[in-house]
């Protein structure tokens, strides 16, 4: 009797089948024995969309890791939405069920949709939801800072979370040129598929030089705050070998950047025609058999074919003196942008005064003008200054005591 009636609903749900004008389309967690990267893409695509769809769940969950910047939401079990997509309507449930003989519980998705539609599905509209959690997930992850353990070729195995506060709102900095590292930036960022076409690795590499306290840290902080990448930053002089860098580079995110900070002075690099003689400011003579980063190493490791293992990534050196950097690491394609970054000038002092004391413009402006002409002073000592006091005129007074003092010693 049993097995009639499990028959009889067998048919009747085959004979619905022909005639329904829906296809249903099932998205489990794992697929071929592996994780389904679609079904995470939904997980995260679907509960972005939790609130703004025209039918929100009557169930949602909500968590938080330390990985992410904000709630995370997401359809409970059994759970429906419906997400209209180029005027067409999605239908999504969420399904759940433990399988006792396993020990498992299988998780799904499952889509219902007209059958006019199903090309627009395969399509559009499923690589849509690959590519929009995509954008969700890098702009809610929590920027990490990673740095070579010590004494050993590799890095921090989690890094930390680096809670920068530095934006390109509150760096101080020219602001032609400031404008020209956002716009520089963000053409990088959206080229995946140009980069693609001219045959070029997915990579932009900066060069940041001027006298110290200019900013240099400051605008790589701005920088990945921009981008919302992971920093990993890279002690030459610790690295053992040109093999050990090859690994450090290839065990690095996507979507990050690598910063070699005094590259001028940070190891000495042995220019490809020198062999092995030390150059004229080499004051820490190496021992013979001790191995070190070579600058060829160095050149193969971001411009050679281990930099094609790895996508989206930013390089940026940093040095006080740019004139002593081999020319093989500054041209094109290794160093794209060289942005030098001065002492201060009358531009970046009214961007300090806005942030630090929330002022435009003062009758002491006139007089700091002419003495910041006259003066070499870097962004970092004005910031110094003008965290003294609060008060904006007994501030800017202070200053101007400072610079005079740096006219007349």
């Amino acid at each position: 009797m049993i097995s009639s009636r499990k028959k009889c609903i067998s048919f009747l749900q085959e004979l619905a089948g022909r005639f329904t004008s829906e296809l249903t389309m099932v998205i489990s967690d794992s697929h071929e024995e592996s994780k389904n990267h679609l079904f995470h893409a939904l997980m995260m695509y679907l509960g972005s969309n939790a609130f703004s769809t025209s039918s929100v769940p009557r169930r949602i969950t909500v968590g938080k890791n330390e990985n992410i910047k904000a709630l995370a939401y997401g359809l409970d079990k059994n759970c429906k939405i419906v997400d209209t997509f180029l005027g067409a309507d999605m239908k999504w449930s969420y399904c759940s069920e433990f399988n006792s003989a396993l020990q498992y519980e299988m998780k799904w998705y499952e889509l219902r949709f007209h059958k006019r539609h199903a090309s627009m599905v395969r399509n559009k509209y499923l690589p849509y939801i690959i590519e929009m959690a995509k954008v969700i997930k890098d702009q809610n992850r929590v920027v990490k800072f990673h740095t070579t353990r010590g004494g050993r070729d590799g890095w921090n195995f989690k890094g930390i979370n680096l809670d920068h506060p530095m934006t390109f709102d509150t760096l101080a900095m020219d602001g032609n040129l400031k404008q020209k590292v956002i716009e520089d930036l963000d053409r990088f960022v959206k080229g995946k598929n140009y980069y693609r076409k001219i045959g070029k690795v997915w990579k932009r590499g900066y060069l940041l030089y001027g006298p110290p306290g200019t900013g240099k840290s400051s605008l790589i902080a701005a920088m990945a705050n921009h981008l919302n990448f992971d920093i990993y930053s890279l002690n030459l002089s610790a690295v053992s070998s040109d093999s050990s860098l090859e690994s450090l580079l290839l065990h690095m995110s996507n979507r990050s950047i690598l910063v070699v900070e005094d590259i001028d002075c940070s190891v000495e690099l042995q220019n490809r025609q020198a062999g092995d003689r030390p150059s004229d400011h080499d004051k820490t003579p190496r021992k013979p058999q001790e191995k070190f980063v070579t600058l060829s190493g160095l050149l193969n490791a971001i411009d050679g074919l281990l930099s094609c293992c790895g996508d989206e990534r930013v390089i940026v050196f940093t040095t006080n003196y740019k004139d002593r950097i081999d020319p093989a690491l500054l041209r094109a394609g290794r160093m794209d942008l060289h942005i030098n970054l001065s002492y201060c000038t009358f531009s970046t002092f009214k961007q300090l005064a806005e942030t630090y004391l929330d002022i435009w413009n003062h009758d002491l402006f006139p007089r700091i003008e002419k003495l910041i002409s006259e003066v070499q002073v870097s962004p970092a000592e004005v910031a110094g200054e003008l965290m003294k006091i609060r008060n904006p005129k007994s501030s800017l007074e202070g200053l101007c005591g400072f610079l005079e003092c740096k006219v007349c010693p």
